[in-house]
């Protein structure tokens, strides 16, 4: 997560550096509470994708 020193947060993608992107939209300008339980739920899918053997695919969804 970064934080914009405004009150507004972004969910950073790891592997790419930008935004982490949901269903195509960008996930920046969000408060807090939504970008960490965002974070949390996309680190569990890529948990869930790594356990299967399934390769990075660039960003989710």
């Amino acid at each position: 997560m970064h934080d914009h020193s405004n009150g507004l947060w972004s969910v950073i993608d790891r592997f790419t550096g930008g935004p982490a992107r949901w269903q195509g939209v960008p996930q920046t300008g969000l408060d807090y509470f939504d970008a960490d339980d965002l974070t949390d739920f996309l680190n569990l899918l890529d948990e869930r994708r790594r356990a299967k053997g399934k390769p990075e695919s660039g960003g989710l969804m």
